[in-house]
């Protein structure tokens, strides 16, 4: 008795260990290194998705799409289980520091970041993708056999019959249904244009292949009009709100009309840059004059930049008249800065100076 226990102990063991042994090889069975996943979606609309690719020494470089191209993020990564996470070293990384993937299988990843054009859920397959079309990886298509001779006149009588039955069948397949998944626009959730201008929304389905038809409406025509085929018209100072729907899909973004002869309200911008006291940080003032004061951080203090300025298709166009306390540093040949706007409170610099750099970002003052 005591001998069959101890058998059917160390078959227990070995079933056990057996066990254990298969879910440590299916757990380090996802080999990402040396592989390039690309995303199924761009929501930017280029042709070239953003793209993340796994170097065997643990390296990774991601490209990920925004409004204007491309930012290119690189650093290390590591793989517990499905749960790949990557340190981001070098880049235009702005507050992102980590991403997280959740390998599906093999040729899989869900994104569980938001960064700019790629989105929490987007998947990356290594399929690579290019606009709205995927290229599957080449397959070989088998060499199908000749047939064999067979008398014409039979095959007439065959081809005959399989044309009554088609004549006879009166159902009709329906046309394959693609359901909107998603909208997305260029211009984020803030834009602002002259009256009088005509401009595209910018606003997609996704997939653009979707067969729910995407429609628009403005909350206030006497501001911003808009058609069946998302272009909208500027038509008087104010603002409004454009939402667009498809499916059981709808985004909405917020639009500012202003006129052609009246400037921007006051508004003053601060930076936020690391490394630089609050005292210190570069800043902005506009005036509803139209003056601007730039006060640039110039390592040896701060520094005035003086001018006039326009609002044009969402931008702030700087003039520079005065930048006399700028000489001997970097920026003291600039004539002109120029600001896009992000959203109601963010503008972000589209030019380099001293410490300011193209990209930097300013936030409305409280």
């Amino acid at each position: 008795m005591k001998k069959k226990l101890l058998i059917l102990f160390v078959m227990i063991l070995c079933l056990s260990a057996c066990t254990k042994k298969e879910k440590e090889e299916e757990k380090a069975s996802f080999d990402l290194g040396g592989n390039t996943y690309y995303n199924s979606v761009d929501n930017y609309g280029h042709e070239d998705h953003s793209k993340v690719w796994f170097g065997k020494d643990g390296s990774f470089v991601f490209t990920d799409s925004y409004t204007d191209g491309y930012n290119e993020l690189s650093g290390k990564w590591e793989l517990n289980e499905n749960v790949c996470t990557l340190d981001v070293e070098e880049g235009n990384k702005e507050t992102v520091s980590k991403i997280i993937f959740e390998v599906l299988d093999k040729d899989t990843l869900k994104l569980r970041t938001s960064l700019s054009g790629s989105r929490s859920e987007d998947l990356f397959s290594t399929i690579e993708v290019k606009g709205s079309s995927v290229t599957p990886k080449e397959e070989t298509t088998p060499v199908t056999p000749e047939d064999p001779k067979t008398d014409t006149k039979e095959e007439d009588k065959k081809d005959e019959k399989k044309e009554e039955k088609k004549d006879d069948t009166s159902a009709v397949t329906p046309a394959e249904k693609i359901p909107c998944t998603g909208i997305t626009s260029l211009y984020r959730n803030y834009w602002s244009y002259e009256n009088e201008r005509n401009w595209d929304l910018e606003i997609r389905p996704v997939p653009e292949n979707t067969t729910d038809k995407i429609s628009f409406k403005s909350s206030d025509e006497n501001v911003v009009k808009v058609d069946d085929q998302g272009r909208a018209s500027a038509v008087a100072p104010g603002k409004a709100t454009i939402t667009a729907t498809c499916g059981d899909q709808k985004l909405t973004v917020n639009y500012e009309v202003r006129s052609k002869t009246a400037a921007a309200s006051a508004a003053t911008y601060k930076a936020k840059i690391k490394d630089v006291n609050d005292a210190y940080q570069p800043s902005v003032s506009f005036d509803p004059t139209g003056s601007f004061v730039f006060t640039e951080n110039v390592y040896a203090g701060l520094a005035q930049i003086k001018g006039t300025y326009k609002i044009e298709d969402g931008r702030y166009y700087c003039t520079v008249t005065d930048n006399s306390q700028m000489l001997g540093f970097a920026g003291q040949d600039v004539k002109q800065i120029v600001f896009k706007v992000v959203d109601e409170k963010t503008i972000k610099l589209k030019t380099d100076l001293c410490m300011s750099t193209n990209g930097v970002l300013f936030y409305i003052a409280d």
